[in-house]
């Protein structure tokens, strides 16, 4: 736990988040800085939780559209596509389990190190998991593309881009070119979204269609973790809802994701600012002996330092994402979030006194 990570049936991993960890160590909640999260450091658009609020005391006693249609327009709007394409999910892994659902019988590749999420959700599909490790520090943790010179008996491919642990990401025709051969080899490709909204341009939501899916979380940009809202934007979303219990997503969250799509101002001042806040951060972590971090596209970065770092951090009260459970990484790899400048440079500062 200390590791700054849990895991969860399935052979899931995820940031520890907080609570445990404090419990655990015996510390306050309150003190402790947790960077295993990697949530918009701007925290929630101000308009969006007062559309929540409202939302909690004006619909909570009534059904939420069937439909989602007023949803469904403002998400589409923010992805550069069309409404009918958009099914609104509880949170970006409902999105990614339904793409699992859908792509029928066969074996799901995971390109490793990424979320495990993919691999629970091909499990849960009834799909074989197929891991290979496409992603070594000696690229860079760029993608080798030689991982999809073998599709025989792959019916999907997962991609995540921005990549999570690592930070690396493709540009737009990268992705489109790792679809169109994905399809070439018979199977279907997933582009998890879940943190484009830091790298604006790289989004293929737009050609969403036939053999390709893309799933987005709107909890990490728009900071509502609680609220759990994602979409899965596809070619065929009726089939795909039905596969959906009926009103998967609460009032209070669609009314949420409703501003905050429209907050325009608020997305371009959180890539600006989160923006400078990673590269600030990139280079004081470089400056620190003994820690190599890595570029990265997304609110947070992968570094590699002494074996046993995360777990001295969290007794000082700074939880970080120790990257043993990822395939591909190991001992002495952890991700940290990218948060303000103040809290970013007493994270530098404690992991300084454990070197």
């Amino acid at each position: 736990m200390v590791s700054g990570w849990a895991e969860h049936p399935g052979g899931r991993h995820h940031g520890a988040h907080g609570g445990p960890v404090s419990r655990a160590l015996g510390l306050g909640s309150e003190g402790l800085l947790d960077y295993s999260q990697n949530i918009n450091p701007l925290g929630t658009p101000p308009a969006a939780l007062e559309a929540a609020r409202l939302a909690l005391y004006e619909k909570s006693g009534r059904y939420p559209d069937l439909e989602y249609t007023e949803l469904r327009e403002a998400l589409a709007a923010y992805l550069g596509t069309s409404p009918e394409k958009v099914v609104p999910t509880n949170g970006g892994a409902e999105a990614l389990f339904l793409a699992a659902r859908a792509a029928g019988p066969g074996r799901a590749l995971v390109l490793e190190p990424t979320f495990s999420e993919y691999a629970a959700a091909a499990g849960a599909a009834g799909l074989g998991v197929v891991r290979r490790v496409v992603r070594r520090r000696e690229d860079g943790f760029r993608l080798d593309l030689g991982a999809l010179e073998d599709l025989d008996g792959i019916s999907l491919v997962f991609l995540c881009n921005p990549n999570n642990p690592t930070g690396d990401c493709l540009d737009r025709r990268a992705v489109l070119e790792v679809a169109r051969r994905v399809r070439e080899g018979g199977a279907a490709l997933v582009v998890d979204e879940a943190f484009a909204d830091f790298a604006p341009g790289i989004s293929v939501a737009a050609e969403a269609g036939e053999g390709l899916s893309v799933a987005r979380s709107f909890t990490k940009f728009f900071a509502i973790p609680g609220l759990r809202l994602g979409s899965l934007v596809c070619g065929d979303a009726a089939r795909v809802q039905a596969l959906q219990p009926s009103w998967p997503v609460n009032a209070v969250a669609a009314a949420a994701g409703i501003s905050a799509a429209r907050d325009g101002a608020f997305a371009r001042t959180s890539v600006r600012v989160v923006g400078r806040l990673r590269e600030e951060l990139f280079g004081w972590l470089r400056a620190l002996p003994g820690i190599e971090p890595f570029p990265g596209a997304a609110n947070f970065l992968l570094a590699r330092g002494p074996e046993g770092l995360p777990e001295r951090l969290a007794r000082r009260g700074v939880l970080v994402r120790g990257c043993d459970p990822f395939m591909g990484l190991g001992p002495g790899y952890f991700r940290v979030a990218v948060r303000t400048e103040a809290e970013n440079r007493r994270l530098v500062a404690e992991i300084r006194e454990e070197l």
